[in-house]
This record gives structure tokens, sequence and C-alpha cells, in this order.
């Protein structure tokens, strides 16, 4: 039998049938709903049914009042401040986005400092000596000495204050001045918030001036009251119009006059622990034990029950656990709303939706839905971050971001609409790098009215749109067209979703509209993202059927046979959370305010009134602890069971911890074996047939396959590339092509001239000219446009370039005679018949002055490894010497046209520049014996490439960064 039926069966009875003026009030309103539901089980007969409500409506009720939600509340709390700070100093003024924040807070403050009945003027006055606090406060020694804590902390002994506690004690001074004229306002309008309506009910309660229209009000299943409530309960008892129902159990509450002697007492286990349960039953029983305080007995060792402890990883591991247990349970044979899965990490809805057996007929969702974690909110947000990141480029042309307009043509709303369009620009705005994309660009497009209505915002300069109305209108406008344009494409929930956010969006547009605050667009972003983001869309149901899917604190009150409960672990159980507050915590606990320790309390005792009637539970947690804002260990409730029911005969704990094979622990090796489409693929790239193709083998094709075959497999046959994206800032391969080119525009105008000191003087005349070019044929931003990182590595990319530059000056005379010639060096090799195309991109091929050696140089702006003498079999096992498999190749490829050449091959490092040229093999032309050496080996290597199998390389440190290796599987 349920709590709620326990309590039916009481006032069954007591009262009869007689039950129609009584009033039942219970913690929640979804306790209401099983109450009326036991009540009918009971009963079973027409009558009238008593008055039953939750213990916020029935204060509600009773007041008479409106209340306003938070952001209205805000909205008067903000006049007040404005009104009361002027009177200090006339010209004084804060923007409404910078007090919204603390605002709230202020308004939590107040609201509970009235829940917890406290005297608003003695908790918010200045203390100048510590000796009025005895004389000024009525309180306890105890509530005296966090006081003193407080007010000595703060001041010290000098009283030499810093600014921020300065700042403190000129709001805090005036804080019961706003408190009052906040009150004062709202009641003039018939307006209160939950604390004032609490204590408006007490007052009255006291003076004998309300009149409660009950024959009985029966309070049932409180735990911690607020002082209000507190007063409340106990006036209405002494007035004999009250019955007070407890729901405890004998294992962390002993009844007075009995003793336990068959177990260790509970109480020391928590106070191990820091918390107990029955803590604040016990006061108030105590305190009313002379009055209607009942307690309703329940003894969870007297009956058989099994508690099911296990450990498993990550969310998605517990949700697919869950749904395995719902799986084996057989529900058709069952009463599904016998069972709750009680979510303690309430990050855990989707993954645990996902994860329900598809047997699982109905379903009672009563947490709702984030609205946050809608696609519709993502949408707004971007829309919002386009239009506080937009700006004006220096002809006055609108132009947006590229990450939001981008972020915007991914959304699932608008790439719904045309798939194919919305990829075409975006293609488009990766191949221009349009890292700022004007609305010119965007008006040109096929869009939809919706989509132009979003690249046409109401802005009149960055950062300020034409009038709060008209952004307010401009978004409205944006729920319109997408129900208008892609109502046809979304689903039931995907359509509600939007309606829901469209009707949150139409009461803060009222709200904003009735008090038109000043905000900047950063400002109201805030606002909007503050005041949606916690709201929530109900999950429609029947409440009594299907199995009960809830948070951990909406269990209050409520009885389940099976209970699995989902995150158990330290953080979400209890809640480890902390409210901000304007009232520091030794102030809290000198005025009866509540604090953690309270809060810990409180999760104790709900976390065994939910085991109390149970037959199973599971407590299933996350085996994987991360330290900085993550999972933490396990729940200290869980300790608590080991610890005190590991000896107690009914109770049967089981644990174990599940572990399921990862899909990251162990790589399964891959390979892709040689077959018939593989080997057309390759004659058609490699082999020189009908000298149509301009694929050819290589150096980079070649070292990537020596560093491993399957990355070469990806990239040169099955063609999986990196999609193209807009580069913001210069990454390092583009580094290397910007040096790269302005180099080669700066000596193409020197071909075959000698160069020497006086023609590296005008070199450097038209380096900022050749920068530019280069900047431009890579498509990035130039002149105004260039900022941030881009600007510095213009300047280094100059920097470098000028100590090449320098370099040279200072060697030995030279005539450049080719650069990055790529059709002078290519050659058809013979391997068995067969004739392979390959070539080089050969940087600069210059011939010194004094001498007939022809120089090889390559600029490198990564690390070159280099040795005195380098073996040539060394250049293909693997890719520690690739920059020197390279040169020898590129030596093979002059030498095939050039064979009486004598050849150096060198490289410009940027990281090195002030080594000069570093040559391979110590400086030393490249011997004919080394090259025959080398032919031989790129035999051997090219007839692996294209008939051999492309398996895996063993060293996994080249995996780390590789393009692929989440195919693979390796190097994380």
């Amino acid at each position: 039998m349920t709590f709620l039926e326990q309590i039916v069966g009481e006032l069954k009875q007591e009262f009869g049938k007689n039950i129609s003026n009584i009033c039942i009030v219970v913690p929640t309103r979804r306790a209401v709903v099983f109450l009326r539901n036991a009540l009918a089980k009971t009963y079973r007969q027409t009558l009238w049914a008593p008055r039953m409500i939750s213990i916020q409506d029935f204060v509600r009720e009773l007041s008479g009042w409106d209340f306003p939600e938070m952001l209205p509340l805000v909205f008067e709390l903000y006049q007040v401040y404005l009104r009361r700070k002027r009177q200090d100093d006339p010209t004084w003024y804060e923007p409404f986005e910078r007090f919204y924040a603390w605002g709230e807070m202020l308004v939590k403050d107040f609201d509970e400092i009235d829940k917890y009945y406290v005297n608003a003027e003695k908790l918010f006055t200045n203390i100048k000596d510590l000796k009025e606090i005895d004389n000024f406060f009525q309180f306890s020694p105890e509530e005296l000495e966090h006081i003193k804590r407080f007010w000595t902390a703060l001041r010290g002994k000098n009283e030499d204050l810093t600014e921020v506690q300065e700042e403190f004690l000129r709001i805090w001074q005036i804080l019961n001045d706003i408190y009052e004229g906040f009150k004062q306002q709202l009641a003039s309008r018939h307006q209160a918030f939950d604390g004032m309506a609490y204590r408006f009910l007490v007052d009255r309660i006291q003076e004998g001036r309300l009149n409660i229209p009950y024959d009985q009000v029966i309070f049932a299943g409180f735990n911690a009251l607020s002082r209000s409530e507190e007063l409340i309960m106990e006036s209405l008892l002494k007035e004999k119009k009250a019955i007070v129902y407890w729901d405890v159990d004998r294992t962390y509450f002993t009844p007075p006059g009995e003793k336990k002697a068959s177990q260790k007492s509970y109480s020391d286990v928590n106070h191990i622990a820091g918390e107990e349960p029955g803590k604040f039953i016990k006061e108030y029983h105590s305190k009313w034990k002379d009055l209607e305080s009942r307690l309703i007995y329940h003894d969870m060792t007297a009956r058989e029950k099994d508690i099911y402890i296990t450990g498993v990883a990550l969310q998605v591991g517990q949700a697919r656990y869950l749904g395995q247990q719902l799986q084996a349970l057989q529900l058709e044979e069952s009463q599904p709303h016998d069972h709750a899965i009680v979510l303690a990490d309430e990050q855990m809805l989707f993954p645990v939706l996902y994860s329900l057996p598809s047997e699982l007929e109905s379903l009672n969702i009563t947490m709702g839905f984030p609205l946050k974690q809608t696609n519709i909110f993502h949408l707004i947000m971007s829309v919002l971050r386009l239009l506080r990141t937009l700006k004006f480029d220096a002809f006055q042309q609108l132009v947006f971001t590229h990450q939001e307009v981008l972020t915007i043509l991914n959304n699932p709303y608008i790439k719904a609409q045309k798939p194919e369009l919305s990829l075409k620009v975006q293609r488009e705005i990766n191949e221009k790098n349009l890292v700022f994309v004007s609305k010119n660009f965007l008006a040109q497009q096929d869009f939809t009215n919706l989509l132009k209505h979003i690249f046409q915002p109401p802005i009149k300069q960055e950062n300020s749109f034409e009038s709060l109305e008209a952004i307010l209108n401009y978004i409205s406008q944006i729920f319109d067209l997408l129900l208008r344009e892609t109502a046809s494409s979304f689903n039931r929930l995907e359509s509600e979703f939007v309606v829901q956010f469209h009707t949150q969006f139409n009461q803060l547009r009222e709200v904003l509209l009735h008090y038109q605050p000043s905000l900047s667009l950063a400002g109201f972003t805030q606002l909007l993202r503050e005041a949606l983001q916690r709201s929530r869309i109900p999950f429609e149901g029947e409440p009594l059927e299907g199995i009960q899917l809830m948070g951990f604190l909406e269990t209050r009150v409520l009885d389940f046979k099976k209970v699995f409960v989902m995150g158990a672990n330290e953080g979400n159980l209890p809640d480890t959370s902390k409210g901000n507050s304007f009232i520091p915590y030794s102030l809290r606990k000198g005025f009866g305010l509540p604090t953690y320790e309270e809060k810990d309390s409180i999760y104790a005792y709900h976390f065994y009134r939910l085991l109390q009637r149970t037959e199973e539970v599971h407590l299933i947690y996350n085996t994987v602890v991360q330290d900085r804002g993550g999972t933490r260990e396990i729940s200290r409730f869980i300790r608590q069971i080991r610890y005190f029911f590991r000896e107690t005969p009914n109770l049967k704990i089981h644990e174990r911890i599940i572990t399921t094979p990862s899909p990251y622990s162990q790589s399964q090796p891959i390979l892709i074996q040689q077959n018939e489409d593989i080997k057309k693929i390759l004659h058609s790239k490699y082999l020189d047939q009908s000298g149509n193709s301009k694929s050819y083998l290589s150096a980079t094709a070649m070292t990537t396959y020596l560093g491993c075959p399957l990355k070469f497999y990806f990239r040169y046959i099955a063609g999986i590339r990196e999609s193209d994206s807009v580069e913001e800032n210069i990454e390092a391969n583009t580094f290397g092509s910007v040096l790269h080119y302005t180099l080669e525009l700066l000596y193409k105008e020197m071909l075959n001239r000698p160069i020497e000191k006086d023609a590296i003087k005008e070199l450097r005349q038209n380096l900022g000219s050749k920068l530019k070019q280069a900047f431009e044929a890579h498509k990035l931003p130039w002149n105004e446009e260039l900022r941030g990182m881009n600007y510095l590595y213009r300047d280094v990319i100059r920097q470098q370039v000028g100590r090449i530059l320098t370099q040279d000056a200072n060697g030995d005379a030279f005539k450049v005679i080719s650069l990055e010639d790529e059709e002078k060096f290519f050659t058809s090799f013979d391997i068995g018949g067969k004739k392979v195309k390959i070539n080089g991109m050969l940087d600069r091929i210059d011939l010194l002055a004094q001498s007939d050696t022809v120089r090889i140089i390559d600029y490198k702006t990564g690390t070159v490894k280099l040795k005195d003498h380098i073996q040539v079999h060394e250049c293909f096992e693997g890719v520690k010497y690739k920059e020197v498999f390279q040169g020898f190749l590129y030596a093979w490829l002059y030498k095939r046209q050039y064979s009486d050449a004598k050849v150096k091959v060198g490289y410009y490092t940027v990281r090195e520049l002030s080594k000069g040229i570093r040559f391979i093999q110590n400086g030393n032309a490249v011997s004919n014996a080394e090259l025959a050496q080398f032919e031989d080996l790129l035999k051997e290597l090219i007839v692996k490439i294209l008939s051999g199998d492309y398996s895996q390389t063993e060293d996994e440190s080249y995996c780390r960064f590789c393009s692929y290796k989440g195919i693979c599987n390796r190097g994380r």
C-alpha cells in the first residue's frame, strides 16, 4: 500500500464519506494526481471529493493575489532599484542587461526571506560595531556566533575595507529599502512573489484575520518546512483545524519509547555521512506531539527487498543497460505505472528515451523537454549571434561572419527546405574562402523567404538595431515563416517545439514591449537565453498510465514497486550544485535561511523514502569518474546502503559492474586487398597510357605509402579528402604555400639572370607587393580585413622571406634556372613493361656562378631530419627521412634529363634559417651510384604500390595527426 493510499484510508476511517469540506495539501502538483487516484481506489463510490492541492497552490489561492513570472518581477525590482539609487545620486544609471542576472538572484533571496519569515530589516542592517549584535539581535548563542563571524570577516580588525567590500556594503545598506519598496509596488498592483504570499498568510493567521474555508486541512507527506510553512501548520494545528501526517521509516526514525537492539543505529551512519533523513520530522513532531501530528510508520526491512547496485560506463551505457532490464521485465504482464525511472542526472533524458524497448507501449514523462535542446532554440541563438557579429566593410556594405552563416545553413530546419542549395552556397563560401559573407552575395542566392528574411536584419549599425520592437518583430517573423514554409517536413514533435518556443517568445515579447528596457544586442541575447533556456516543453500523456519517467525531486510522496535510479553519482545524488545568493553563508546560517547542510538532509530523506515501499531498486551509476565538471564518484547513499544494510536479512544487496566492449578499446586491423577495381584506378591514374590524365606518383604520395599503405589507399585510391572549409586564420599548410609562392613570384622575374647582393636589394623592394599577390591568390584577406592572427602571420612570412633573401645575398652568386615547373620534370619510368608516371615539384633550381654545380632547393616550414650521411635504403624504411627521399627523387628526376649535371640537394628550413641551406649527404653532390641504388629501390616501392595490399602502419605514433584516424580508430 502506498503512503497516499494509507492517508486516504486514515481519512475514511476518521471522516467516512463526510470529506467534501476537507482540504488535503501535499508537497507537489504531481502528488495531487496520484492522490486523486488513491481516493478513487479506496472509496470506490460516488461522493463529493475533498479539495486536493499542492502547498504552493494552497498559499496562492488563500492569498488571492496574482503571481507574475520571473522576468516581470525582475523588471519591477529594477524600477524600484533605480528609484532608490537615484535618491543618493540623481544622475546614476545602470542598464537593465547588467542588472538582470543579479536582479533575478535578489528576487530569489527576497522570496526565501519571506518563506523563512526572516526580519529583513535586521538582516540588511549594516553593523558598524560588533557590540551592537548582542543588543540588536534576539537570537540563540549559536546564531549570534554566525552573525559575528560574518561581520568580523568582512570588517577585520582595522576596518580597512577593500573596494569590493565597500561596494558590497553600499548595496547591502539599501537592500531593505529595495525589499520594502519592491513588495509595496507589487501589492499596489495586487501581485506577489510566492514568499510574499507565504508571509502574508502567516501574518493573517497569527492576527486571526484569515478565514480558512475548510473544516480541516490535512498536510501529508512533508519533510523540511520553511519557517512560514511551519508557522502556518502550527497555527492551524493549535486551532484544531489541521492534521499533519508524516511518512517515516523505522530504519531512520525510531518511535518515541522504542529502541532497536537488533540493528546498528542508523543515526551513527548519518553522523558519519553528515546528514540525517529524519532530522526535520523529529523536530516538528517533538514540538507538535500533543497536537494532531501523526506518524505513518513503515519498516523497509520487514519484507524482502532486492537492491541492485550497478556500475556502467557513461550515460549511454547506463541507458542501454536500463533498456535491457526493462525488456526482461515483460511489462505487458505487469502494471507499468508501478515502475519508475528516476533521473538523478537529468541530462540522461534523451539517452534513456532512445534506449527504451519498442515493446513499451506507454510512458509518462513528467520532466518536460528542455527548450534549450531544440533545433529552434539553436536556430534563434544562431540568428542572434549572426546579428551580434555582423559588421560593415570599407564600402559600408553589411557582411556576416562565415561561421554564423554556415551554422544557420546547417540548421536542420533550414537544410530541410533546399538541401542542395544549402550545400551549394556552403561550397562556394569555402571555395572562395569568404571569411566575411556579404549581404549582397546572400541576396543573389535562390533562398526561401525564411532565409531572405534572416539575412535582412533590422540593423542600423554594428551591435545596434533599429528599435526593440523591430528586433522582436524580426524574430517573430522567423517563427511565422518557419511554420508556413517547413511545417509539412516537420514531424509532430518538431512542430510542437516550434509552437511552444513561439508561445514562450510571445510572452517575453509582451513583457519587453510593456517595460521597454534599453538593451544592446548582447543584452537582448542574454535576456532571451536566460528567459528561455530553463523552460521545458511538457510531454503529453496519461499521468497514471505507463512507466513513470521523472526527476529525483518529483518522486516526493510517491511510491513504486520497482525503481530505476539513473546517474546515482555524487553531485547528482545528492545534487550538490549551489544556487547563487547575495546573502553570505554565515548570515544565512545565523538567520535560519537554508544552506547546503539542510539540502543534504532533505535529499537523504527523499532517497530513503523512495526505497521504503519498493520491492526492487536499481541504483545505476557511472563508473567513469571525471575531475572537472563531469561525473563524480559513487553516491554517498550507495556507500551508506553497503554499510548499513549489509547484514539485514530481508534486504538483499546485489553489486555488479557491467563492462561493455568499447569500440575505442581495441582497434581492429584493417587490410585492403588488391583487386581488379583497385588496379583499374591505379592504372588509369599512374600508367602513361592515354596521356590525358594529369595524375602521377609524387614524392608526397610515395612517402605517404612508406608511412602507411592504408593512408595511401584512403587518399590516392579511394579519394577520401578532408572537406574544404573557410580558413579564417592561416593554417600551417597555407602558411607554407604562401611563403613558397611569394618566393616564386620574387625570383620569377630574375630567371636566368645572375643574382648577387644588388639583385637581392631589388627583390626586397618588391616583397610587399608579391606578398599581397600571394595572399590574394590563396583567397586570404588583406588590408582592412587583415586582423588578428593573420596580421601576425603576414609579418612572420614577410620576415622569413626576408631572412631567406639575406641568406641568398650572403652566399655565393647564383642564377635561377627553374621554379616549381611541374611539366619540366615529368617522366615515364619503365617498370616491367609498364610506363609509370612520376613527377616532382622542385621549388627552386639554381646554378652557382663560380662552378657548374646545380642546386635543388626546397623550402620547408616544418622540421627536416638530417645527419652527415644517410644511406639510400634508410629513405625507404618509413618516413623518418622523408625529406631526404624527396631530395633523392628530385635529383634522380633532374639527372634523367641532365645526366652529366653535378647536383646537390638542400633545404631552407624556416625554423632554422640561421643555418642557411642545409644540404643532404653533408653537402656533397649526389653520386651516380647513390641514384642507381635509389632507382632500384624505387622500382620495388612502385611495384608494391601498384600490386600489393594496403595495410595499417605498425607505428601508431604516425597515426596521431592522421586525418583518417577516426576511420582506423587509432592514434587517440
